[in-house]
């Protein structure tokens, strides 16, 4: 789970990969059938795989977070306002992670029944655990799942990295406005909670942190 990194910065850092789930990415998956603007989230995939890759190769921990629809786990205000559970359902292909980003057996996944992955999960207790003080984080939305995550990790006392090329957005109006609510989540952690890089430039650092 923590990795087996050479160097004391990369033990302190873990690539957190918020809901790359197959409702949420895939051209068949619930949010394209409800008329969500999905390419871009399709987009990241392939330099969100290479980073994922470049963490495995480099001992920097990884954990998946899992968005689950459940009336039974989903708070009452979860629930009154977004109604029945309509996606990413337990045991559900829709809830399953897409093959390109498939976790190792040796991969934490953390589920969470909200936007944030630090909320009502473990998540804190076993980075500590892990003894990291810093999260980079990619996946889908960073205006709400994403971002959410980074803003909690932030009040937590985590330095907090975004990675600009592997975080997308949904939008029903389309393209350009998945991409302005993109800029605009990515706009607030660069000016409030932390650094936004691109994942060549975080490859970089971590494969000259050797």
């Amino acid at each position: 789970m923590c990795g087996s990194a050479k160097s004391a910065a990369r033990a302190r850092t873990a690539l957190v990969i918020v809901d790359m789930q197959n409702d949420f990415v895939s051209p068949a998956g619930a949010m394209a059938r409800f008329g969500f603007h999905a390419a871009d989230v399709q987009a990241i995939v392939a330099p969100l795989a290479a980073l994922l890759d470049a963490a495995r190769r480099n001992g920097v921990a990884v954990f998946h977070t899992r968005m689950v629809n459940d009336v039974r786990r989903n708070a009452p205000s979860w629930t009154a306002f977004w109604g029945e559970p309509a996606v990413t359902l337990p045991g559900s292909w829709g809830a399953e992670f897409v093959p390109e980003l498939t976790p190792l057996p040796t991969e934490t996944v953390v589920e969470k029944y909200g936007y944030g992955a630090f909320f009502g999960t473990s998540l804190d207790t076993m980075l500590r655990a892990c003894g990291v003080d810093t999260i980079a984080v990619a996946g889908t939305g960073p205006n709400i799942c994403s971002g959410d995550t980074m803003h909690q990790a932030f009040a937590l006392g985590y330095h907090v990295v975004a990675v600009s090329d592997c975080l997308a957005c949904f939008s029903r109006r389309g393209a350009a406005h998945s991409a302005t609510m993109k800029d605009v989540g990515l706009y607030v952690i660069e000016n409030h909670y932390g650094r936004v890089v691109t994942s060549r430039d975080l490859i970089a650092a971590w494969e000259g942190d050797r």
